[in-house]
Formats: structure tokens, sequence, C-alpha cells
């Protein structure tokens, strides 16, 4: 594939759904090799099939990364897979979306707290 990023490999935290699926399509479309790192493994699987269905390299490493062992798995997985990165692109978030006085104490510690 050719493209700005050709020969480059790109890992991609957060790259299955919304803003950063699109970074990892378009990354791929650029002739970059994509290390989608998510922890909806199910969606960053399905991101890799859409990429590789055009002619794209994609692999879909889970992990969640507020877990510093998680991503040290996940990247040796995507190194496993294309070698090291040239390319980050950190996406992963989380969000709750409801009332503040209705978020519990979980959901707070959860996600405030990492």
């Amino acid at each position: 594939m050719t493209g700005r990023l050709a020969g480059k490999v790109a890992y991609i935290s957060g790259g299955a759904t919304g803003m950063g699926g699109a970074a990892s399509a378009l990354f791929a479309a650029e002739g970059a090799k994509v290390a989608i790192i998510d922890l909806n493994i199910d969606a960053a699987s399905e991101r890799v099939e859409e990429i590789r269905r055009v002619g794209g390299q994609a692999v879909a490493v889970a992990a969640d990364v507020s877990d510093e062992h998680a991503v040290a798995h996940a990247v040796s997985e995507a190194e496993k897979a294309f070698g090291p990165a040239s390319v980050l692109f950190n996406h992963a978030g989380s969000i709750v979306i409801k009332p503040f006085l209705e978020t519990t104490v979980e959901e707070w510690c959860r996600f405030a707290l990492n």
C-alpha cells in the first residue's frame, strides 16, 4: 500500500470505534500497519476486518489502558504482529453520560482515579 504512512506501524489506543476507529481506518488507508488496542475486542476485530477488506493491514489487541500490565501485553502483541511502533495515537478514554448526582462511587473511581 502507498500513502503518507507507508512503511509505518501505528498503535492506536481506543482505535475500534468513533474518532479512534476513524483514525485507524485513515492511518491504514495511508499505508500504515495498524495495531488497534481497545477494551472492546469485538469492535476492534470488526474494524480490523473493515481495514483488511480494502487492502490494509491491521490487528486487534484487547487492553484496558488504565492497566499497566495489560498495556505491556498489548504492546508485546502488536510488536509480534508488525514490529515496533513508529506512530502512536492515544485515543482511549471513557465517559459516563448521566447526571452527576446519579453517578455511582464505582463509576467515579473507575473513571476519575485511573
